[in-house]
């Protein structure tokens, strides 16, 4: 294994150095520090020194010969020194420079920056003329629609009728910053949101509509955009419950002549509308229906139907008794010629019954003063029950009376119900009072019946 004096040795490579060399620089190495000597260490000069620097001074390549024969291999303990890789390698020197790396912000504020900027908004949706980038994560985190598309899609469009470009505008903003939508875009954001199925901002939008701000002629305006959407229709019965000053304002307006026969007929079932006589009901339904001429042959078939909601009951004795005598008047065809509507009342059978039952009713009410005992007169004979409405009384009207006793006396005429009705729009001018008309009526002490209502429907399960 020792190598010739050209370095090789069979196929090796190269040797470092001569192992004599690198025993003279040891003993020389030994003369020199004899006398440095610690406990535990070999004695310079011993066979297991030289041994020992012998094994770690070899540094040299084996050949494929010396392997193969691996008990002579292994049997010479030869020992490669561990040394670093500069220490015959030129190393160049090269300046360290240390960098003062930036203070990152916070992922959540990385987020919020991204949404409220916009930023990576690749998704294009187009509503009629307008156009919006949106950002897909955001769609499709908030809407169900969204998040059951094509993950893969970057366009959409849709109809101004399924989706209004205003409503979804302020749907964006809404996931963008949380603003909630303005009142003049919250139908329209309703709607957008319901097609989306954006459930969180439906809620935000129900909020909006709920305000105090949303009464009267307010909310008669939402339910004239809400009635254009057949999605909303339980938008339409909310904005009901809350028209009660504006009803004389409204019937004296163009656009209750132009309410459709569903709507007209839950309105005036209701017990809240603002009337102080069930006569302005009456004369009401007779102003709808005979709107225009050429209207009237159109609306005349609902006349029942909305007759039914008028309630005779109530209505003073003394007008009940003119109604009755002019349907048994026998020249009424020629008497009421002019005006088909009080033509087409005064010869339908149905109405002379409702007028008859409410004589009855009247009858028997003057007979007990005792609520209870009428009403279990009535439950006895099996006599219909019906509950008047919640009396107000308007200061401005010329007619009306402040206490209102049963049986009614009080009595005016559909040209006076006209003029008034003419004269309170300009109350209503805009979005009408602040206080949505409260200052203009006065309310009025209950009926008797009106505090048994609630038992009495609770009795007979209604």
């Amino acid at each position: 294994m020792e190598p010739d004096t050209c370095g090789h040795s069979g196929s090796s490579t190269f040797v470092k150095t001569s192992v004599s060399d690198e025993l003279e620089k040891s003993e020389s190495s030994q003369v020199g520090n004899s006398k440095v000597k610690t406990d535990g260490e070999k004695q310079p000069g011993s066979k297991e020194f030289g041994q020992q620097q012998t094994g770690e001074l070899k540094w040299k390549m084996f050949t494929d010969e010396e392997y193969s024969d691996w008990k002579t291999f292994s049997a010479d303990d030869c020992k490669v020194p561990l040394r670093s890789f500069f220490s015959y390698v030129e190393l160049q020197p090269s300046p360290v420079v240390t960098c003062v790396a930036r203070h990152k912000k916070p992922v959540p504020q990385v987020l919020a920056e991204m949404i409220e900027g916009n930023l990576g908004a690749y998704i294009r949706i187009r509503i009629g003329t307008h156009k919006f980038r949106c950002i897909p994560n955001l769609l499709k985190c908030y809407s169900v629609w969204f998040a059951n598309r094509d993950w893969r899609m970057t366009r959409f469009q849709f109809e101004e009728r399924q989706v209004p470009a205003r409503g979804f505008a302020a749907l964006y903003e809404w996931m963008r910053t949380e603003k909630e939508p303005e009142l003049r875009v919250a139908v329209p954001s309703l709607q957008a949101a319901r097609h989306l199925q954006v459930h969180l901002f439906e809620k935000t939008c129900w909020t909006v509509l709920s305000g105090e701000a949303v009464r009267e002629k307010v909310a008669f305006g939402v339910y004239l955009k809400a009635k254009r959407v057949p999605e909303l229709a339980d938008l339409c019965h909310v904005m009901f419950d809350r028209l009660r000053y504006f009803f004389l304002a409204l019937v004296g307006s163009p656009e209750f002549l132009a309410l459709e026969v569903d709507v007209l007929e839950l309105i005036l079932r209701r017990d809240s509308i603002g009337v102080n006589s069930e006569m302005e009901v009456f004369f009401a339904v007779l102003r709808w229906l005979g709107h225009t001429p050429a209207d009237v042959p159109k609306r005349l078939p609902h006349m029942r139907r909305l007759m039914s909601c008028v309630r005779f009951h109530h209505l003073p004795m003394s007008f009940l008794f003119s109604l009755r005598e002019s349907i048994n008047r026998p020249d009424k065809m020629e008497l009421f010629r002019p005006d088909p509507v009080l033509l087409a009342f005064n010869s339908d059978p149905e109405m002379m019954t409702m007028m008859e039952h409410a004589l009855s009713f009247i009858a028997v009410r003057c007979q007990y003063e005792d609520t209870d005992e009428f009403l279990a007169i009535c439950a006895s004979h099996r006599i219909g029950v019906v509950f008047p409405r919640h009396w107000v009384c308007h200061t401005k009207c010329p007619y009306h009376q402040r206490g209102l006793a049963f049986p009614y006396q009080h009595r005016f005429t559909a040209s006076d119900f006209g003029d008034y009705i003419a004269a309170v729009q300009s109350d209503w001018v805009g979005p009408g009072p602040a206080d949505h008309g409260k200052s203009l009526v006065l309310d009025l002490d209950a009926d008797p019946l009106l505090t048994r209502q609630s038992q009495y429907r609770a009795n007979r399960g209604l």
